[in-house]
């Protein structure tokens, strides 16, 4: 059994895409564009590899922009 998951075994290249950016304002951007299909008609994901994106996206930290009116409920509640 192989102790790389299945975005390392099927997708290297994009692996060494995130590591470029992770820990960078960049990687929450760069983990959407992989997750949303902005150009239409796409295959998408094996279920496994989009659960390992989904995963790193839930790790990073959500950009905070003017007009986030998400991140500002959130603190307004107490819960972020």
């Amino acid at each position: 059994m192989s102790d790389l998951s299945p975005l390392e075994v099927h997708f290297p290249r994009l692996v060494a895409d995130i590591q470029a950016v992770w820990g960078s304002p960049a990687s929450f951007g760069r983990l959407q564009e992989l997750l949303v299909d902005s150009r239409g008609g796409r295959q998408g994901f094996p279920e496994a590899v989009y659960s390992d994106l989904s995963l790193l996206l839930s790790l990073v930290p959500r950009p905070r922009g003017p007009y986030d009116i998400w991140s500002e409920a959130m603190d307004a509640d107490g819960t972020a």
